[in-house]
């Protein structure tokens, strides 16, 4: 979380003016704090409307779902002569 919120700021400073930039790093953190305190208060809707099995389905949902993008997106490797990794190829 803290190199997303880092580049944030960064690239909100960067697109700023000179006398824009304390506004611009204003919206950042309200943004952040806004997010941060709704998806408290979904966390807390769940977690009393939902039994708790279903509710660390819910909180893993996220992270295993990006694991399976990250999984389809990566060629698969095979071992070359030579030492080198060449993508497979399904012809």
């Amino acid at each position: 979380m803290a190199p997303t919120l880092t580049t944030a700021y960064l690239v909100a400073d960067e697109c700023a003016d000179t006398s824009g930039r304390p506004r611009a790093g204003t919206w950042v953190n309200s943004a952040f704090n806004a997010g941060a305190s709704g998806g408290t208060a979904l966390t807390g809707l769940t977690v009393d409307l939902l039994p708790l099995w279903c509710c660390f389905v819910v909180a893993t949902l996220p992270a295993a779902l990006s694991g399976v993008a990250v999984l389809a997106r990566t060629p698969l490797l095979r071992a070359e002569e030579g030492g080198r990794w060449q993508p497979l190829s399904f012809r």
